[in-house]
Parts: structure tokens; C-alpha cells; sequence
């Protein structure tokens, strides 16, 4: 039987959270631990009869904290997963959780029957490889400690206690995230000191992020690090997203899905290391036009790289052509899995207030129309980059996205010239508005490709 560890000060939340839980696993024994009546739990507690421990950040214990009870628990020998609770949008607790050993967090303004769901799967599907995190990382545990303390060697109240003044801004945080882009001088205190890695260049920059190459000090390779600055940019959704592309894809191996090395946090960002992908992309190719016999292969392999993702119940939700990367021997991966979906809950749905994900020039009927989806919308995806290797053109083009959107729910499947009429059948099994209507798998479309051939 497996147990979940609760330790809240509230009895209202510790039954919420039992009741949520107690819904979803019916055979699980949820044990709830008051730290206002029991204080700090430490080596001694029967740790090994629990295979989750679910933190608070409020403890009700005044300026004494759940981050600091996350930092004591890495010095415990095989601690428990933990996942750290906190207060709505208050994405700095939850990356300092990240940093001291936590492996998720929950914030209490998504908190739901099936967030809790997603996020409890996610940690015992990952419990084998997750379990040791905390006691292997004695030395993350002290850089922890070390990073929260002032020359003077105290512990700073802004992050392992409870600031008492109101007026602080650090809990007062909004969920809105911080308009601004990633500035220079973010570059220059944060960008160039990536713990373990030689940094060569920026090559792209985003919101609240930039991604460079890098070289590992210890490895004659090249890298790309994303990194996440979390200083200045409290948005919780961000933080899921680039927390959830290692988690979906890291047990993969396969050599059509880009390889991703770690993920860690650093003072003030989080960071994955991946493949590097000097080949460019597959929307480089296309503005100079792909052969017939190149494009053939090209959708091979990334119909082999789209099994191996939907066979674990996974939807991309963003198959276009700038996430097709290429390597040295021209072999291709995709890549980015920020807004992807798994389907059996593992990892929690993370679109929110009914936004649309996905790039209009590619996305299927049902993802326009904010309907369910499932694997087949990554094939219509897959159809709409097919067509445009084979003709150079899309096969759909509007002057705005709402006629995009409707081009999509409703223009007819557009004709392949004569000299590529062979291929119409592919064409058509996966353009199809209704999902019932196109190839069912991804291995379907390589045996369509067989037939032809």
C-alpha cells in the first residue's frame, strides 16, 4: 500500500488534499502530520514507510518555514520525493523548493482534483529514478544553505522564513508575468557563470528566456542550454512549461526526439542542457526547397520519431517546421516539448483561460477549435509540413489568424500538382478535419509511404 505524507498545518487543507487524493487512489493511506504539534520531523521519523511527502511552505510556525524543513530533508539518507505547496503565484518559493531537492510544486491557485492528479503521477512514474534525488545531493543541499546565507553566516529571512513586514514585495507577488525581455545586463550577472559549462555564444532570446551554446568543462562536446530567469519574472505557467519538457522526455531515447542531458537551477535561473543541432532547422530547408528523395526521408524519420512519442501517450501539440532540428550527418529530431500533453495525466495539461497552443499555420481542426485532441492532431501537423517539403507552398495562407483558424476548420484538402498526384492519398489522410477520417498512428503514414513507394 502505498503512503503519502502530509504535513500541513491546517486541517481543512490536509483534508482537502486527502480527499482529492483518496478520489483519484482509492488504496493509498494518506497520513497528515501537524508541525504546529510535532515540530520538525528528523533521521529518526520512519521515513522508508513513505513513498511521497507533500510540504507546505506555511507551516503556521511564524518565521519558520517549509523551505527550510526541504533544506534539512536533504541531509536525511533516502528521504521521500517531495513536493513543495505554495502560496498562488509564488513562483520564487517554488524555484528555491526546486533548488533545495523538491521535484515538484504545487501552487494553491491551480490546486485541483486533477492538477493533484497529474502532479502525483508524474512523481511515482518517476519515483524509481526520483527517489534518491534528495540524499544523493548532499552537496546541493550546502550550495543551497550557502546561497540563502549572508557573509555573517545567518540564514536570510527573505527565503527560509516568513518576512513579518507586509510591505515586502517578495510575498506580494502577482501571477501576471513581467512584460519585459531578458536584458544585457541579466546576460552579464547571470548568463555567463552556468555552473559546469563554458559558455560560446547567444544564440536566441525570448521573454523570460535565452539559450545559448555552451561546452561542457568535463566533455568535448557542444551544448545548448535554455535557461529560464526566474529573478524579476514571477509566472508560474513559465516555470511548468520548462519544467515539464525535461520531465515528458527524459526517459526517451531515441534518435529522431532531441536528447536533453539535465536540468538544474542556479541562484537566479533554471537551466536544460540538450543536443546541439548545428544542422539549422527544418523552416531553413524549406526556404531553399527540398528535393523529392530528401523529403521522403525527412518524413520518415520524423514519423519514427512520432511513434516513439505518441507510444507513451504523449501529444506535442507544436509539430512545426522550426522544431525539426538537423545534426552533422543530416539525421533530424524533433524538439521542444514546452507545450506538449500526456494524455494519461502523468504530466498535467498546463494550457490555461482556454488559450490555444500551438502555431496557427499548423495546428489541426481541433486544436483550432479548442476542442480534445489526441495523437492525431500531431499527424494533421505532420500532413500540413508534408505538403509544404513537397510543393514549397502551405497549403493553407490567410491575412489574419481567424481566417486561418477557419481555413482549417472548414477549406477543402488542398490538390498536389500532377507530377505528385501518388502522394494526394498521404495528403488527404492527413488533412482530414474530422481525426476519424486520417491515419490512425504515425506507423500507419510509414506504411502509407511504403505503399507508394
Amino acid at each position: 500500500m502505498s503512503r503519502i505524507l502530509l504535513i500541513d498545518d491546517s486541517e481543512d487543507f490536509r483534508n482537502l488534499l486527502r480527499h482529492y487524493i483518496l478520489s483519484e487512489y482509492p488504496g493509498f493511506d494518506v497520513v497528515d502530520y501537524d508541525p504546529r504539534d510535532k515540530g520538525l520531523p528528523g533521521e529518526s521519523f520512519p521515513w522508508d514507510e513513505y513513498e511521497l511527502v507533500l510540504l507546505d511552505y506555511d507551516l503556521g510556525l511564524g518565521r519558520e518555514n517549509g523551505l527550510g524543513w526541504m533544506i534539512h530533508f536533504t541531509s536525511i539518507p533516502n528521504m521521500p520525493p517531495v513536493i513543495m505547496i505554495t502560496g498562488v503565484g509564488n513562483t520564487k518559493i517554488a524555484v528555491a523548493a526546486l533548488k533545495a531537492g523538491a521535484i515538484d510544486f504545487i501552487d494553491k491557485g491551480d490546486l485541483s482534483a486533477d492538477t493533484l492528479k497529474a502532479t502525483l503521477d508524474d512523481a511515482f512514474s518517476h519515483s524509481d529514478k526520483q527517489h534518491t534525488i534528495i540524499a544523493n545531493r548532499p552537496s546541493k543541499a550546502e550550495e543551497q544553505v550557502n546561497d540563502a546565507t549572508n557573509s555573517e553566516g545567518t540564514l536570510l529571512p527573505d527565503l527560509l522564513f516568513h518576512e513579518e513586514s507586509e510591505g515586502n514585495d517578495f510575498f506580494n507577488l502577482t501571477s501576471e508575468p513581467d512584460p519585459l525581455s531578458i536584458t544585457d545586463d541579466q546576460m552579464e550577472k547571470f548568463g555567463l557563470a552556468v555552473p559546469g559549462y563554458e559558455l560560446l555564444k547567444e544564440i536566441g532570446r525570448g521573454g523570460m528566456s535565452v539559450v545559448l551554446l555552451a561546452k561542457p568543462i568535463e566533455e568535448d562536446k557542444e551544448v545548448v542550454l535554455k535557461i529560464m530567469f526566474t529573478e524579476g519574472h514571477e509566472d508560474p505557467l513559465a516555470l511548468k512549461r520548462f519544467m515539464q519538457e525535461y520531465t515528458l522526455i527524459s526517459c526517451l531515447d531515441h534518435p529522431h526526439i532531441v536528447t536533453i542531458d539535465e536540468r538544474a537551477f542556479a541562484s537566479d535561473f533554471a537551466y536544460i542542457a540538450m543536443e546541439n543541432f548545428p544542422g539549422g532547422d527544418l523552416a531553413k530547408k524549406l526556404t531553399t526547397g527540398i528535393d523529392l528523395e530528401t523529403s521522403i526521408e525527412y518524413i520518415r524519420q520524423m514519423c519514427m520519431a512520432l511513434v516513439a512519442v505518441h507510444d507513451i501517450n504523449i501529444v506535442h501539440r507544436d509539430i512545426k517546421p522550426g522544431n525539426v532540428l538537423f545534426r552533422k550527418d543530416g539525421t533530424l529530431a524533433i524538439t521542444d516539448f514546452g507545450a506538449a500533453k500526456n494524455l494519461t495525466g502523468d504530466v498535467e495539461d498546463i494550457t490555461i483561460n482556454n488559450h490555444i497552443v500551438g502555431t496557427p499555420y499548423y495546428m489541426s481542426p481541433e486544436q483550432a477549435a479548442s476542442m480534445p485532441i489526441d495523437h492525431r492532431s500531431d499527424l494533421y501537423s505532420l500532413g500540413i509540413m508534408i505538403y509544404q517539403m513537397l510543393t514549397n507552398e502551405r497549403p493553407y495562407t490567410a491575412k489574419s489568424i481567424a481566417q486561418l483558424i477557419s481555413m482549417h476548420l472548414h477549406a477543402p484538402i488542398p490538390k498536389l500538382p500532377d507530377n505528385l498526384a501518388k502522394y494526394q492519398p498521404l495528403i488527404d489522410g492527413l488533412l482530414a478535419k474530422d481525426p476519424d477520417d486520417r491515419f490512425q498512428s504515425a506507423n500507419d503514414v510509414i506504411l502509407g509511404l511504403d505503399w507508394i513507394k
